[in-house]
């Protein structure tokens, strides 16, 4: 009887939701390995393999959560391999500019929405533009935190509809902007409802993401590894938004 073939089993942050098909589909014109993908937060996700889920490898939007399994002996050494940044989505009537932007987000009749801190890296990051702010700006940056509105990404938030991002909060009215990854906000370039704003360099978090793979695991999660840090690896990640390792 024919041994049945074992699929390679990827756990990836959510933002990866692009990038991710298509390094499988080059690494596998060098590799016949059959591969699943879980997208997903990369808190929860690693809440999963912390209570016994499968994977082979972990692809996080932080360095945080692969590295703390690495400390539990559960994976081996994290590594960055890409970065990413922060973007701000705006309902475009409201005019937002990188320079006009500290006195809209803090005009308290703006609603902002953000990720889950804790669950999804996304809202710790927009967290600590928050904090930037506050220790720049003293009184400004704490109160964004109990105003913005943790909308996407957790355990307890509402699914985000078919084929939808974090704009469709801003086009059904839920908010008037959204902290984004740029790997994400850039694909609503296009879109005369909402205007993508770069966040001032001096209250831009640094964003790493890092990949670990199962402890004693499978050969072909090494390789699979290697070629998110080659340079074929980091061509497709640069075409879809991110940067350099």
């Amino acid at each position: 009887m024919t041994k049945p073939v074992q699929l390679l089993s990827i756990l990836s942050a959510g933002s990866m939701r692009y990038a991710f098909p298509a390094i499988i589909a080059a690494f596998g014109e060098l590799n016949d390995i059959p591969i699943s993908l879980t997208l997903g937060p990369a808190g929860l996700l690693r809440e999963r393999i912390e209570a016994g889920e499968h994977f082979d490898l972990f692809a996080s939007a932080n360095m945080a959560h692969p590295r703390h399994l690495a400390a539990q002996g559960i994976s081996d050494e994290a590594i960055c391999f890409t970065r990413n940044r922060l973007c701000v989505l705006a309902r475009s009537d409201l005019g937002l500019t990188t320079a006009n932007l500290l006195d809209v987000i803090t005009d308290p009749r703006i609603k902002i929405g953000i990720s889950t801190p804790g669950d999804d890296p996304s809202g710790d990051y927009a967290f600590e533009v928050f904090e930037l702010l506050e220790a720049k700006r003293p009184g400004l940056g704490e109160p964004l935190k109990s105003r913005a509105r943790q909308l996407v990404g957790g355990r307890n938030s509402p699914p985000t509809p078919p084929g939808k991002g974090a704009g469709w909060l801003i086009v059904d009215g839920e908010v008037d902007l959204f902290l984004s990854y740029y790997s994400n906000g850039r694909l609503l370039k296009s879109d005369p409802a909402i205007s993508v704003v770069a966040l001032p360099e001096e209250f831009s978090p640094s964003i790493e993401y890092g990949v670990t793979i199962r402890k004693d695991g499978r050969t072909e999660a090494e390789q699979l590894r290697d070629f998110l840090l080659s340079s074929d690896g980091q061509r497709i990640l640069a075409q879809n938004g991110f940067e350099p390792a």
